[in-house]
């Protein structure tokens, strides 16, 4: 399998795939311009969300939801609020920022691992989320920066091998997770949860009993009614109804589990496609992301501390949203972290892997020349 997968990433040279980053790179520049502009036009259906903070930054309004408008509020009184600076600046995030970041978590270096370093920028550069939310003040961007912020200092803590600084690294991550709460609460509830279970060991039969497990404390957690916020809230969606809507009901305790797997397929897989966009992600968001998620799976034994931090917030991310959510169209905006996680995931046991296999085919030439 890993000769297979190797394969295919040789299959491009180093500078195919780093005229594909350029590409994407220069083109997202391009399509950024035409879209301020108004030349070019796509309808994300968030758009009252950016008014409304850009009215509440500007004093129009005083109901604050979370703590994003509160901070634009903030830089307009001490008078460096632009809704186009601040626009700007979110887009030079999702461009740069992000990738640059992914690329660091995963552990890769231009110099030892260039071909997986471009392929990681390149993942990160065509998503097509990220980018449609960094082209007004949307905080998903702002909330995914954060998110990456608070992953480097997880790894930072659990990397480092003196106490000082791995105990300055728990406490800035802590900080971090509360912070996310006050964007959005389980973002960040799932984040500082994943602190506590990092110890976690996986191997390919025991992720088919923690599996069962899950699922198992899903059902009693919902049978017993300690979902039923979750589920209440997703019954608004049931009641607006529309095209952009699984309408899955979690109401009978029976059906809960093959509900719950639907809304899987459905939001995080994004298989329930309803118009020409959603088939557009599903091709550049959600199959790459699939690829990853199995080889991730299949090769769970490389997985060190760090990445089982990774793979504990997916789970416990995604399960509230999966739950709780029924829009299709605030799934993308929801599955952005679950998707980043399992890049960062993905590159980080591929690079393991690699040097893995490597060390043993050297070890061999080494025993075959004695």
């Amino acid at each position: 399998m890993m000769r297979n997968n190797q394969h295919f990433f040789e299959r491009f040279s180093n500078p195919t795939i780093f005229l594909l980053v350029t590409t994407v790179f220069f083109f997202k520049i391009i399509a950024f311009v035409l879209m301020e502009y108004g030349i070019l036009v796509i309808n994300l259906g968030g758009g009252s969300d950016a008014n409304y903070y850009n009215s509440y930054a500007e004093g129009l309004t005083d109901t604050a939801v979370n703590i994003w408008p509160i901070l634009l509020r903030w830089l307009n009184d001490i008078g460096l609020y632009s809704r186009d600076v601040t626009t700007y600046l979110l887009f030079f995030l999702s461009l740069i920022a992000i990738p640059m970041m992914v690329v660091r978590l995963s552990g890769l270096t231009f110099n030892k691992n260039q071909k997986y370093y471009l392929y990681s920028l390149l993942v990160c550069l065509i998503h097509p989320t990220i980018f449609f939310f960094s082209t007004d003040i949307f905080r998903d961007v702002f909330m995914a920066f954060c998110f990456l912020a608070g992953c480097l200092t997880v790894k930072g803590f659990l990397k480092s091998n003196s106490l000082l600084i791995s105990t300055f690294y728990f406490l800035l991550s802590v900080a971090i997770g509360f912070f996310l709460i006050e964007i959005r609460i389980y973002l960040g509830y799932a984040y500082l949860l994943s602190l506590l279970f990092f110890k976690i060991r996986f191997t390919k039969s025991r992720v088919v009993y923690l599996g069962f497990l899950y699922f198992s404390l899903l059902f009693i957690a919902n049978y017993v009614g300690v979902l039923d916020l979750l589920t209440e809230y997703r019954s608004g969606f049931e009641a607006s109804g529309g095209g952009s809507t699984l309408g899955l009901s979690f109401s009978n305790p029976l059906l809960f589990i093959p509900n719950f797997i639907i809304s899987f397929l459905g939001q995080m897989l994004g298989l329930y496609i309803t118009n020409p966009l959603a088939l557009v992600l599903f091709i550049l968001e959600t199959i790459p992301f699939f690829f990853m998620l199995v080889y991730v799976l299949k090769n769970i034994k490389f997985a060190d501390s760090f990445v089982r931090f990774l793979i504990v917030f997916f789970v416990l991310y995604g399960s509230v949203w999966l739950i709780g959510n029924d829009n299709l169209g605030t799934a993308v905006r929801l599955r952005i972290y679950n998707y980043l996680a399992i890049y960062i995931s993905f590159f980080y046991v591929l690079r393991l892997k690699s040097s893995s296999l490597r060390k043993l085919s050297s070890n061999k030439r080494e025993g075959i020349n004695r």
